[in-house]
């Protein structure tokens, strides 16, 4: 049997969509979250490899709102186990020099955190609960009758769903499709703004180790320049067991190589690798794609509130105010309280 339509549709279960639900629930309205992938998270992504846990989106988060620290109080309640890694990461030049191009510790006094078992449980914690339909994948959007329409293929398909208020914290162009194959309009103003937001790709390779790497502590490095902009041992983080590096190549690389095949990209990152790894080898290692992965032209707003129709639609996530982990928490809060005054 299934549930009476929502207050609230939102499309995508990353970590905006989710705070958003929450938040919506939470003062007694009905939501009902549509997400693409097997289970919520979006970028708060973890796998396992060969007994190695992973976290191949987001790494870390920061805290530097009140706001923020008071959502994080309110996670760790609920029964996320947070941690804290550090307080900054080595520094490099590029990948290509090896360890040798090491310039700093990084130190910067900000505490970066991360979630015990990876940080998709901190997804699971937020989503326990909610009405989450994952493998929902949305193919158009539409108002009809004073409500959102959004079809969907996936575990029930084909199937629309229905409700008055309509939340897209997908990736915005991913957002503006959906529109676009409803034939639905947005005011040109909210048009003109959504359609300057851009993003950054980013190719990652993820690989299981038979001992721990010559990473400088904390098991982090960050790198200027060059094809890389990020090596992380997740057993130092602490999320893994087993011995286990997220690369991520930096945007220009992965947007020349994204659509290069997982060999060509595995092979290529992994020779870059290799001169980090000291006496470890790899066991066992995996390509990961992220084609929407940073916003590189976000917008200085939590939120972008419109409608069409007469029918309340907003927009948010981590290309709204501020990017990274901190800035989809605020903008999922902002949503909410915007959806609330509808």
């Amino acid at each position: 049997m299934r549930s009476p339509d929502p207050d609230v549709l939102i499309i995508g279960a990353g970590l905006s969509g989710l705070v958003a639900a929450r938040a919506l629930s939470d003062a007694g309205s009905r939501v009902r979250l549509l997400d693409k992938s097997v289970g919520p998270g979006g970028r708060l992504a973890t796998r396992r490899i060969a007994e190695a846990t992973l976290d191949h989106g987001a790494q870390f988060f920061t805290v530097r709102s009140d706001e923020f620290a008071g959502l994080t109080d309110r996670w760790r309640a609920a029964g996320a186990v947070i941690k804290r890694w550090s307080a900054g990461f080595a520094q490099a030049s590029d990948v290509r020099a090896g360890p040798d191009g090491i310039t700093a510790t990084g130190h910067d006094g900000h505490p970066r955190y991360v979630v015990a078992g990876g940080m998709n449980r901190l997804a699971a914690v937020l989503a326990d609960g909610l009405d989450v339909v994952a493998g929902a994948h949305a193919s158009a959007a539409w108002t009809r009758d004073g409500q959102w329409h959004v079809a969907t293929t996936g575990p029930d398909t084909p199937r629309t769903h229905r409700a008055p208020a309509l939340l897209c914290t997908c990736p915005v162009p991913q957002a503006l499709a959906l529109l676009g194959r409803g034939a639905t309009t947005l005011p040109p103003a909210a048009d003109t703004v959504l359609r300057e937001i851009a993003y950054d790709p980013c190719l990652a390779l993820l690989a299981v180790l038979d001992r721990g790497p010559g990473l400088p502590p904390p098991g982090g490095v960050q790198f200027a320049a060059g094809p890389v902009r990020w090596l992380a041992d997740n057993a130092r983080k602490p999320v893994s067991d087993r011995p286990a590096i997220t690369m991520h190549a930096a945007p220009d690389w992965s947007f020349a190589w994204y659509d290069a095949t997982d060999a060509d990209v595995g092979a290529t990152l992994s020779a870059w690798l290799t001169p980090w790894l000291g006496p470890a080898t790899v066991q066992a290692s995996q390509v990961k794609r992220w084609r929407y992965a940073q916003p590189s032209a976000p917008i200085d707003r939590h939120v972008l509130s419109t409608d069409v129709d007469g029918t309340p639609v907003v927009f948010a996530g981590d290309a709204f105010g501020h990017a990274r982990i901190e800035g989809a928490a605020r903008s999922g809060l902002a949503a909410a309280a915007a959806l609330g005054d509808v």
